[in-house]
């Protein structure tokens, strides 16, 4: 193994810190607070991220950190990619029934009220969620994933892994109409991810199209949720 590579384990490790912090998040807002969560999972997430490097001896180099300035126009792919997946998967929506948002953060952030509450929440999941995630699935994983797979397969996993992550917020009204519209959509979104981040060699183009990508749903849920 080179000299610092990241390990799937290392990502089990940091997932689960931020599962557990979504948790806590949770338990402090008392069940409903969609900010506590997400700002629990995210602070457990970095903390598992620098703990888990420092104690493993990773070497963070390995997962591209790197932004530039021009990275900031691959907001727009990102935006883009969300109405095509959505129109592209709104028949299979149909075909399969789904009458719910298949995510359940998806409803709670539309019917969230107040300025700074939702300021918040564009800060978390518009920018910080990104830099986390590509983090995790296309810096930790795909890291890990080079040993054992050539290109194509570290696209097509580090693609599954990033959708079935999600599965941990899909909704319990409708989970399996909900899983049919939301894996293979994000399973798509994944492999554009990677195939960004292997192409050019750093995260900063991911985790622009990532907060894209996120940022149209957040404009739409909060001020157009009539179109949800």
């Amino acid at each position: 193994m080179a000299q610092g590579r990241w390990t799937i384990p290392d990502l089990v490790l940091i997932a689960f810190a931020g599962l557990v912090g979504s948790l806590v998040g949770v338990g402090i807002g008392q069940g409903s607070e969609v900010t506590a969560a997400l700002i629990g999972q995210f602070l457990l997430t970095a903390a598992a991220l620098a703990l888990v490097g420092r104690a493993r001896q990773r070497d963070y180099r390995r997962l591209g950190f790197v932004v530039e300035g021009r990275d900031a126009m691959l907001v727009v792919l990102g935006m883009g990619l969300q109405v095509g997946l959505a129109v592209v998967f709104f028949p299979v929506a149909r075909l399969v029934g789904l009458e719910t948002d298949p995510q359940v953060l998806t409803g709670e952030v539309a019917a969230m009220g107040g300025l700074y509450r939702r300021m918040a929440v564009f800060l978390l999941i518009g920018l910080i969620g990104p830099v986390l995630e590509e983090l995790m699935f296309r810096g930790i994983l795909i890291d890990a994933l080079g040993t054992r797979f050539e290109r194509r397969g570290v696209i097509f996993w580090s693609a599954a892994a990033f959708s079935a992550f999600h599965l941990t917020g899909i909704s319990t009204v409708q989970p399996l109409e909900s899983a049919a519209v939301l894996v293979p959509q994000l399973f798509l979104f994944g492999v554009v991810l990677a195939h960004l981040r292997i192409s050019r060699g750093r995260l900063g183009p991911a985790i622009f199209t990532h907060a894209g990508f996120n940022l149209l749903s957040l404009l739409v849920l909060v001020f157009y949720p009539e179109f949800v």
